[in-house]
């Protein structure tokens, strides 16, 4: 980790706190050296605590192990520790503004995805601190789901999100969230409970247009995994209903009420469903939401035509789903989603492919899997590639 002057800064601080008063003299330095000695490996001279608190001149910086002592000495495990755990003061001060300040809360949640992603120890405690804050549930949970990592702890972060947050169309957002990546780990007994979580809240009119078309995508996907015709049927029965409600809404929204259904449903093989959904899609024709810039929309975009490529192929329209393949292009999906719908894709790819590619198609499947942790995926590549291994070579005869 970068020592951040500001990181420096803060610990300097911090020591002092820590310390009980202002460390401003040769006698200061020497004072918190003996206290820093009772530990062994905590050995730090008075002189170089005089370097580290500016009471000697010098152009050098302070070791590593010297803000390692000292961010011990202060309660934390190391100098990066102590770093992470300032870098979140920063971000509270961050979505703990107004609205209005000027900020651009849609980039800064950006910038946090990225650093939880690429941090085991912020992805475990990042959301203890940031969900309290309305700004950081709407732009950094809300607009920012991470569908990529649903197969790791990130999921915990709906669950302190409805903490926080427990209207209606919170709780269809954060289980929703929950039910996929339960689905994405094959954990049955998790699917049932935030299946009946999401059909025992009511849809409310403050309910968005795509919390929505969540509740009941993710309804539908249940009933056909377990099975059961009779509650698909009513779903998608009452599914029509509710879906003439959010046309208004489907127009001004950057992804629809069908294409939110759609993204579930795609894991199934119900033809006349996905072909009424495809036919029935409500185009944008104004932005409601200012907010959302324009590389989001790139992204929901891309995923509409990966969805319409698979759509169409599982109900039997090979042109209209050559059309749309023709087009996509993986690296216009935004940062979180595109191992999720690469995924999608490639097993697409795979199906309609011949042989010699399907074999570099399971190797960039592999990967995504490895890389996910999604179980669903693992199971039927590993299912795939046992039927391969399992058929017969067919060699030329040689004649004698």
């Amino acid at each position: 980790m970068k020592r951040t002057s500001a990181s420096i800064h803060e610990l300097r601080l911090k020591t002092v706190k820590t310390f009980g008063k202002q460390i401003v003299t040769a006698t200061d330095c020497e004072n918190l050296a003996a206290i820093l000695v009772k530990n062994p490996k905590a050995n730090i001279s008075a002189q170089t605590l005089r370097r580290f608190f500016g009471l000697v001149r010098t152009a050098s910086k302070p070791s590593q192990f010297t803000l390692d002592v000292l961010a011990e000495y202060c309660g934390f495990t190391d100098f990066p520790h102590f770093a992470d755990a300032n870098s979140h003061r920063e971000l509270e001060q961050f979505f703990g503004a107004d609205e209005n300040s000027g900020k651009d809360f849609w980039q800064k949640s950006e910038e946090l995805c990225r650093q939880i992603s690429d941090s085991a120890e912020l992805l475990i405690s990042t959301h203890k601190r940031m969900m309290p804050y309305p700004l950081a549930r709407k732009y950094f949970i809300e607009n920012h789901p991470m569908r990529d990592m649903l197969g790791t702890v990130y999921s915990q972060y709906f669950l302190c999100y409805l903490k926080f947050n427990t209207s209606n169309e919170a709780k269809i957002f954060a289980y929703g969230f929950l039910f996929k990546s339960a689905f994405l780990q094959g954990n049955e007994e998790l699917m049932k409970i935030f299946y009946r979580q999401i059909a025992e809240t009511e849809l409310t009119p403050d309910v968005f247009v795509i919390p929505a078309g969540l509740k009941y995508g993710t309804m539908l996907l249940y009933a056909d995994l377990v099975g059961d015709e009779a509650l698909f049927a009513q779903i998608f029965t009452e599914m029509k209903e509710v879906r003439e409600r959010y046309i208004p809404a489907s127009s001004a929204s950057v992804c629809s009420f069908e294409y939110t259904v759609l993204e579930s449903l795609i894991f199934t093989d119900r033809k006349s469903e996905i072909h009424f959904l495809l036919e029935n899609n409500t185009r944008q024709q104004l932005q409601q939401q200012k907010f959302i810039p324009a590389d989001r929309k790139a992204t929901h975009d891309e995923v509409w035509k990966i969805l319409c490529a698979v759509g169409f192929h599982k109900v039997g329209d090979t042109a209209r789903s050559q059309k749309y393949l023709e087009f996509i292009n993986l690296e216009n999906l935004g940062f979180g989603w595109r191992k999720y719908y690469s995924l999608i894709y490639y097993f697409f790819l795979a199906e309609i492919s011949e042989p010699c590619e399907q074999k570099k198609i399971y190797l960039k499947l592999r990967d995504l899997v490895d890389e996910t942790h999604f179980s669903f995926y693992g199971d039927r590549l590993a299912k795939i590639e046992a039927v391969t291994k399992a058929r017969p070579v067919h060699r030329k005869k040689v004649s004698l």
